[in-house]
């Protein structure tokens, strides 16, 4: 669909489903008969190993632990016609915050995604229960580690927006785009515990942010550039309105960059770059700025993924201090391997390093996934 650059391919060697405007599942590119119901499920098990945990502040005792959950994800697109559709996804996991051994517990049902869509060839618009972000790499980075972007993701929020493309042989593919959003407060954002029924998932939090329309990103992204066919990229800018009464209000600027080639028939590479700077840090008055770089080789059904990240708070150390931070560089760095089978089954391992402030936490991982479409 011309103007739906946005939305990725479908990858492989991805496990987890992502859900845009423009998502197509199963067999939707051969069907033209309408209305029809696609679908695409994963399954997934995992291990995690944590070990040389440290944390100066003592709130983990423990230095090691392990975990193994499962993961199901469905998501269905409902296609009432060429242009509108409507597109949800529901998740079945464990929401264990132990740090101590653990397997299949806390486990239970959420809706994550549920949100109607209308595009054209140039322009889409968009409403109900989405996941969105300032920048790409909280869902777009291979592997099992995206850095510090996952502080920029409001998964489950309900927003509006629009998009619009024009693509052209002389200019290549541009896309504006702009949406409000706010905190998901209904009914939707309970989680269904196989332990305590329906619950609500930030029971006991703060806030995350505003549950009125008055949070907003605006994005621009390129692709197809005449001299820079292999580069993509974008800018995002926007404000997380804070809950009156609990925290600070940031403003956020994010952009991004990425190369994707061909190196031999089999093998490809793709490097993708990220840069995000906020003048709150998680509702603390404190601006931060934080970067991500991540590096892809395929070859063929095998998939190597190595991703490194930093994160800088900005201030005086007296000034952190105040609010339980400190001023040395937080990073991290990953390594993971994925193999898909003949028969779709994807196979990832891989190592995780990361300094959050005070806290260094290092995981073993192993999964096994797989996905079916209809």
């Amino acid at each position: 669909m011309p103007g739906a650059f946005a939305q990725e391919k479908r990858d492989i060697f991805k496990t987890e489903i992502f859900l845009t405007p423009y998502s197509k599942l199963g067999d939707a590119d051969i069907a033209e008969d309408y209305p029809r119901l696609n679908g695409q499920l994963l399954f997934m098990t995992g291990y995690t190993g944590y070990f040389g945990i440290k944390d100066s502040n003592g709130q983990i005792p423990r230095s090691h632990w392990n975990s193994v959950q499962p993961t199901v994800e469905a998501a269905f697109v409902w296609q009432f016609s060429r242009q509108f559709a409507v597109l949800s996804k529901v998740t079945f996991d464990s929401s264990v915050e132990a740090t101590e051994d653990n397997a299949f517990s806390d486990l239970g049902f959420n809706l994550k995604n549920l949100f109607a869509s209308y595009t054209n060839d140039n322009f889409a618009l968009y409403g109900g229960k989405l996941d969105l972000g300032f920048g790409d790499g909280w869902h777009v980075i291979d592997g099992l580690y995206n850095g510090f972007t996952d502080d920029f993701q409001y998964n489950g929020s309900v927003g509006f927006g629009g998009r619009y493309t024009f693509n052209t042989e002389n200019m290549g593919a541009h896309s504006f785009a702009g949406l409000v959003f706010k905190r998901d407060d209904t009914a939707l954002s309970r989680r269904l515990s196989f332990d305590d029924g329906f619950i609500s998932p930030t029971r006991g939090q703060q806030p995350a942010f505003s549950n009125d329309l008055n949070s907003f990103i605006l994005s621009y992204d390129f692709r197809n550039v005449p001299g820079l066919k292999n580069i993509s990229g974008g800018v995002d800018i926007g404000r997380l309105e804070a809950e009156p009464g609990y925290g600070k209000s940031a403003d956020t600027i994010s952009a991004r960059l990425r190369y994707d080639t061909a190196l031999t028939d089999k093998w490809n590479l793709s490097w993708f770059n990220e840069a995000t700077f906020s003048s709150a840090f998680r509702g603390i008055p404190v601006s931060n700025g934080n970067g991500v770089t991540s590096v892809s080789l395929s070859y063929d059904r095998w998939q190597f993924n190595t991703t490194t990240a930093i994160r800088k708070l900005s201030g005086d150390d007296e000034k952190l201090a105040q609010y339980g931070l400190q001023s040395d560089w937080d990073w991290g760095v990953a390594g993971t391997a994925t193999y898909v089978t003949p028969i779709g089954i994807i196979l990832q391992t891989g190592l995780v390093h990361q300094r959050d402030q005070t806290l260094n936490i290092n995981q073993g991982v192993f999964r096994i996934a797989y996905q079916t479409g209809f």
